[in-house]
């Protein structure tokens, strides 16, 4: 007998489908000889504490750190009955086939069954990525020994053995020394640094001092027609801004109507806009977050449920791209897309050898352990939810998108002058829309924006294009000033944080896995950390205390992203588990031995510098980035970086600068373009500018 375990009824339903005229019973199926059985997830987990010592089942600092000698297994309670069915399967059978999700989780919840069942039987590992009959078919002819995933079961075992060590020790002692009765602080090795990439983005909001500028901008009157730009300095990051309204105001009495001027130069380019690659979940995630506002989880769910339905390939993939054998289908799913107009399906068809080779690649298929998600070409019922089927066309429509041409756009700049000024105007012309035409039609304005995998502009971005240009404007056509404006505007703080920009940066820091990115997030959520506000994620008082007491080893994203990397490395055989756990343990012994020897108070430098120049209420206090108020929390924004213009300053010189002297001219500050200066630093209205010799002006400094 085989027994086949799946990781759920429904992927278990699909097997039995593919093996043909199955039987049901409490438990499990039967085809033929074939048994065929299933977990809810997970049905064994490791054990708590005080399965090792009775002692550790006591929050005590004596009991720290908890380090077991060697980890043990027990059952989930609530699926016990379902674990005593799969396990006395597992001991009748007389082979065994490892059918649970294709990834490291998946590997995971096998290895842990399989371990307290304690059999020894021989095992085939079933890798799907997707369930419908043929796929299914073709993977259970295919399939490998268990023995061929050895590594990737070991960064499965010592991931979750890292999450135990560190989350247990870390949330007990850092609860012992900052927690109130009955609200332990939750520490984790993913979720706390996730909690920081928020924290730091509220920080930062928080601390965020607008500046108020203007711009001036002039219609002109040319032979072709009208059009308008927008004032230029000779140079600078922001051209296009002026620093007082009265320089506003006296550059707009310079430009009365009828001035004369002439245009100096055009520039057109037609830039090539290229096509996306197919979807794996992050972008996925991101978009859906973006365009229908859906959260990270909504979306797994959504992809996971169309997954089942055998709609899509499997969702919890990084890879962007295709294997070769899985290609040659395209043609046949395409055919079956319902998405996008005929001809357009049509091109993109006639097209698959011109395009397909840059969206496959076998090697980063085979590193993911999944292909992309795109649709199986199977046609979707008409009983999809609307969250469902919002998420299915994503999907369908991306696939359409990437097998079409690159976009191709007009971009054209005026420079204009007029009274010895000189005025920018951009405008682009879509000759022809490409892949954009794929996209819903709701979205066609965004998509001729640029490529989805493109970040957009920031909110203080003043690059839009003004306006439509009229037809046959040239180089050396007289023009004359018919109106000039001024508007006044401010600078504006960095965006909250969304599902979407909060994925993009755990994806950059290598924070989590695709399969569980979406968990962390709700596990923020449901722990108080963070709160939601429609589409925006903001940090809560109680994230905010977490992350000033926790040290930079745990609230660090890159170093955690180290370790992610780590485990990656262990699943492809370059690094030995050993050795990761040991560093492991060497983190754990640290955190507790920061937490045992700090203060009640928040883990920050006790100096303090004197009163606050702003609120004249707090003390300036020293932070991990910067001198700043204590009374931040209340609102209040002074902030001394430690940092200017690549420039560590010395306590001595905040001193100074707090007395409210200039410093001494100070060496080794460098520009953005690199380049190195000298100048005295000073504070002006609670600002760090830069002082330099009588010929130069005073620019903000920080």
């Amino acid at each position: 007998m085989r027994c086949i375990l799946a990781e759920k009824p429904s992927v278990a339903l699909d097997i039995a489908r593919a093996l043909g005229g199955f039987q049901k019973h409490n438990g499990y199926l039967t085809v033929g000889s074939d048994t065929i059985t299933w977990a809810y997830g997970h049905l064994v987990t490791l054990a708590a504490p005080e399965a090792y010592d009775p002692a550790w089942k006591t929050w005590a600092w004596t009991t720290l750190p908890m380090l077991p000698d060697k980890f043990q297994l027990q059952p989930i309670p609530k699926t016990a009955s379902q674990l005593t069915i799969v396990t006395k399967l597992l001991r009748q059978a007389d082979s065994i086939v490892c059918a649970t999700d294709a990834d490291r989780e998946g590997e995971l919840i096998f290895r842990y069954i399989y371990a307290l069942a304690q059999v020894r039987k021989p095992v085939d590992r079933l890798w799907l990525s997707e369930n419908t009959v043929p796929a299914i078919r073709k993977a259970l002819a295919a399939m490998r020994p268990e023995s061929a995933y050895n590594a990737l079961a070991q960064a499965a075992q010592v991931r979750a053995q890292a999450d135990w060590l560190v989350g247990l020790n870390a949330t007990r002692a850092f609860s012992l020394r900052h927690g109130q009765p009955g609200q332990p602080l939750s520490v984790g090795r993913v979720q706390t640094p996730t909690l920081h990439l928020v924290v730091e983005r509220d920080t930062a909001i928080a601390q965020f001092q607008p500046v108020p500028y203007w711009q001036v901008a002039a219609t002109f009157q040319a032979p072709a027609g009208e059009y308008t730009g927008r004032w230029q300095a000779p140079a600078g990051d922001h051209p296009d801004r002026i620093p007082t309204d009265a320089q506003a105001q006296a550059l707009k009495q310079k430009l009365p109507p009828g001035t004369p001027g002439r245009i100096a130069r055009i520039d057109t380019k037609v830039a090539l806009i290229k096509p996306p690659f197919f979807f794996n979940l992050n972008d996925l995630q991101k978009e859906a977050n973006r365009r229908m506002g859906l959260t990270a989880q909504q979306t797994l769910d959504a992809a996971q449920s169309l997954y089942d339905q055998h709609l899509i390939s499997y969702p919890r993939t990084e890879a962007r791209v295709l294997a070769q054998d899985v290609a040659r289908t395209v043609g046949a799913r395409l055919q079956a897309l319902s998405v996008g107009s005929p001809a357009l399906r049509a091109q993109a068809h006639s097209l698959l050898a011109q395009r397909l080779p840059r969206l496959v690649n076998d090697a980063a298929v085979a590193k993911a352990g999944h292909y992309a998600v795109i649709p199986t070409g199977q046609a979707p019922p008409g009983t999809l939810s609307a969250r469902d089927q919002a998420v299915y066309d994503l999907i369908a429509r991306r696939f359409l998108a990437a097998l079409l041409p690159p976009g191709r756009d007009e971009r054209t700049t005026i420079w204009t002058t007029a009274a010895g000024e000189l005025f920018k105007t951009t405008g682009t012309v879509v000759l022809d829309p490409g892949w954009r035409a794929a996209q819903a039609p709701e979205d066609t304005a965004a998509a001729h924006k640029d490529s989805p995998d493109s970040e957009a502009a920031g909110p203080d971005d003043d690059s839009a294009a003004d306006g439509p240009l009229p037809a046959g404007l040239q180089t050396g056509d007289a023009v004359t000033v018919s109106d000039t404006t001024v508007t006044g505007k401010q600078t504006k703080p960095p965006a909250r944080m969304t599902d979407a920009s909060l994925l993009a940066l755990m994806e950059k820091y290598g924070l989590g896995t695709p399969a569980t990115r979406a968990r962390i997030l709700e596990v923020l959520l449901a722990r108080e950390f963070v709160r939601r506000d429609k589409k925006t994620l903001i940090s809560t008082e109680k994230g905010q205390h977490l992350l000033q007491v926790l040290p930079d080893i745990l609230r660090a994203p890159d170093l955690t992203g180290e370790w992610e990397a780590r485990l990656e490395a262990i699943a492809t055989g370059q690094e030995n588990a050993a050795d990761f756990l040991a560093a492991i343990h060497h983190l754990t012994r640290d955190v507790v031995e920061a937490a045992r020897t700090q203060t009640r108070e928040a883990l920050a430098d006790p100096r303090t510098l004197g009163p606050c120049p702003v609120c004249h209420h707090g003390e300036i206090v020293l932070g991990r980035k910067a001198w700043g108020c204590s009374r931040w929390k209340e609102g209040c924004p002074f902030t001394i970086w430690k940092t200017v213009a690549g420039k560590k300053l010395t306590e001595a010189q905040v001193k100074t600068l707090l007395s409210g002297q200039p410093t001494p001219v100070l060496k080794g500050f460098k520009s953005k373009a690199g380049k190195a200066f000298d100048a005295r630093l000073q504070l002006d209205n609670g600002k760090v500018v830069f002082v330099f010799a009588p010929a130069h002006k005073s620019r903000p400094g920080a």
